[in-house]
């Protein structure tokens, strides 16, 4: 019997955030620059993804493992209609979790990867993206520096 390791498998990533605008402490971002679809030509409708996210630059160092939240808006649920009430201020409206990323005490630009579950987000349905800074600080993303989030999706299988 042959032994055949599992891989892993990605799709091809769509930026879902890239923003200049500023995103104060405890707030949500403004409206993402475009809605994720888990249609990849190579692996449709596969069941996790990596979430990279940059933030570029903060208005003092954040406390150590304050962490920036990912929630998103489903589009689309039974093939027409949206998920209601984007996030707003600090109310969540009728966004879902999907994880977080772990901030270092740094004043800089911070690059993290988390793994999201996309069960259950299929066909024709899309996720409009939000981040929460859940940190004290202003995450300043101006002069020429854009906070950016990134979602690529994959799936596990053998070669064969």
């Amino acid at each position: 019997m042959a032994d055949y390791p599992t891989k892993q498998f990605l799709g091809s990533a769509q930026t879902v955030i890239n923003t200049a605008t500023d995103i104060a402490a405890a707030a949500f971002s403004g409206a993402p620059s475009a809605n994720f679809v888990n249609n990849d030509a190579t692996y449709p409708n596969a069941p996790l993804a990596l979430a990279m996210a940059e933030f570029p630059d903060w208005a003092a160092a954040p406390v150590a493992g304050t962490v920036v939240e990912l929630w998103g808006l489903l589009h689309n649920t039974d093939g027409t209609d949206d998920d209601t009430q984007v996030p707003s201020g600090s109310a969540s409206g009728g966004a879902r979790y999907f994880g977080a990323w772990a901030i270092s005490a740094d004043d800089a630009l911070q690059r993290r990867t988390i793994v999201i579950s996309l069960e259950g987000i299929i066909g024709s349905m899309e996720v409009a993206f939000y981040i929460k800074n859940g940190t004290a600080q202003n995450m300043n993303n101006d002069g020429g520096t854009s906070c950016v989030v990134k979602i690529t999706p994959f799936t596990y299988g053998i070669t064969v």
